[in-house]
């Protein structure tokens, strides 16, 4: 499945940053105890990158999730509330089998399919 890393730029040397497209290889899942599966890593192929790292082929990148956790105040039904904290965990890839023409600009696609009677800048920025 292709993806885009949407991520802080780990290594623009290595090709590894924000926006950059790959593959994913493999998915590592894991079962909390509640029962539920969840993400654990996500083996991505970035094609133009020469990331070497121990055990995996040339351009193999793991994904990890990220956590942000907040603390918010809640109705307590009472009147009063309550603190509860939130934490997330989020894979930093997006599926790239449609990408938006912004977005798309720059990029080495090897087969790209646009519309370009929608006109103006727009098109301008996907034909470039």
């Amino acid at each position: 499945m292709p993806a885009i890393l949407c991520s802080w730029n780990l290594s623009t040397e290595l090709s590894i940053m924000n926006g950059a497209q790959g593959l994913v290889c493999k998915i590592f899942t894991d079962v909390y105890p509640a029962g539920f599966m969840h993400t654990t890593c996500v083996l991505v192929k970035f094609p133009h990158s020469k990331i070497q790292l121990s055990d995996l082929p040339v351009g193999y990148y793991p994904i990890v999730p990220s956590t942000w956790a907040f603390t918010t105040a809640i109705d307590d039904g009472h009147g009063g509330s309550e603190k509860i904290r939130i934490t997330r965990h989020q894979l930093l890839i997006q599926p790239a089998f449609a990408v938006a023409g912004h977005s798309a600009q720059g990029k080495m696609l090897p087969h790209v399919l646009v519309n370009l009677h929608e006109g103006g800048f727009a098109a301008y920025v996907a034909a470039s």
